[in-house]
């Protein structure tokens, strides 16, 4: 997502799908988000950890969060995203203080903030505010939004004030992330084919020991069981939306024959290939 330079700000509502099995667009980016949930229900995954979440609740992720969703029912969402600059391109003490839920946290820290929290509802109406300030653009706005901004990261600040800052080092992590991230591009493009944790490894330079401990870390499975779910939701998409035969599926999502793409399939979402192409 391309910001302005000069303003990198954006704001915006989206309505997701339904997303009952697999998890939509699991990503991280360079810039902060905070998203409000307007309506509807669903379940974050941030960093492998899940967040059941519903209408008046609160999510944050920095910009070194690897996460995605699965939405029980549509949810429509008011997102702001945001890059450091906004605040500052020459981060002094005062203003780092800003940041610091999205960039030092304690062990209590949790992505969600719960609809029924203390600060939740003015951080709401905050962002709804910001919204038309954005939308209408009158004299002054980005003066407006960036005031706007720093009052939600205040309250956010207030929120987590109890944390202890995290001892793993920030740029540490990041670096990881990209890395990592190589290993994600990959699997997108060709999880049809056999990958090996070698394979993987190789592509964010880390030994195949310490890549299958920081994926589950980040992930909350190991890359043969993520590779599974990508395997399976590519079938299940294909299964509702293509009129390829369940053997040219089969071979499409990479499954290595028959009995396994149905035993698999089953497992994760309760019913057959066959039977999921019966209720399209």
């Amino acid at each position: 997502m391309e910001m302005d330079r000069g303003f990198p700000f954006r704001i915006f509502r989206y309505e997701t799908g339904i997303q009952e099995e697999g998890l939509e667009d699991y990503h991280w980016h360079e810039y902060m988000e905070i998203t409000s949930i307007l309506s509807g229900r669903g379940c974050y995954y941030v960093n492998g950890c899940p967040y059941e979440v519903e209408a008046g609740d609160m999510i944050i992720f920095n910009n070194m969060d690897l996460h995605g969703w699965r939405a029980a029912e549509k949810m429509e969402l008011l997102v702001i995203t945001f890059e450091t600059e906004l605040i500052s391109d020459r981060m002094n003490t005062l203003e780092y203080d800003y940041l610091l839920p999205f960039l030092e946290r304690g062990s209590n820290f949790q992505n969600r903030i719960g609809g029924a929290e203390e600060y939740t509802g003015q951080m709401k109406e905050i962002m709804l505010d910001t919204f038309e300030e954005y939308e209408n653009q009158k004299t002054g706005y980005r003066l407006m939004i960036k005031a706007n901004v720093l009052r939600l990261l205040t309250i956010l600040l207030r929120h987590y004030q109890k944390g202890e800052p995290q001892t793993e080092s920030l740029s540490a992590r990041k670096k990881q992330m990209k890395r990592l991230e190589q290993a994600f591009a990959y699997i997108r493009e060709n999880y049809d084919k056999k990958i090996t944790l070698e394979e993987a490894a190789n592509l964010a330079y880390m030994s195949p020991n310490y890549f299958s401990a920081y994926f589950r870390k980040v992930t909350g499975k190991s890359l043969r069981d993520y590779l599974t779910e990508q395997r399976v939701e590519k079938a299940r998409h294909l299964l509702k939306n293509s009129s390829l035969s369940l053997q040219e599926i089969e071979q499409e999502c990479g499954f290595t024959n028959t009995s396994n793409f149905y035993r698999i399939f089953k497992k994760k979402t309760g019913v057959s290939p066959g039977e999921m192409r019966k209720k399209v």
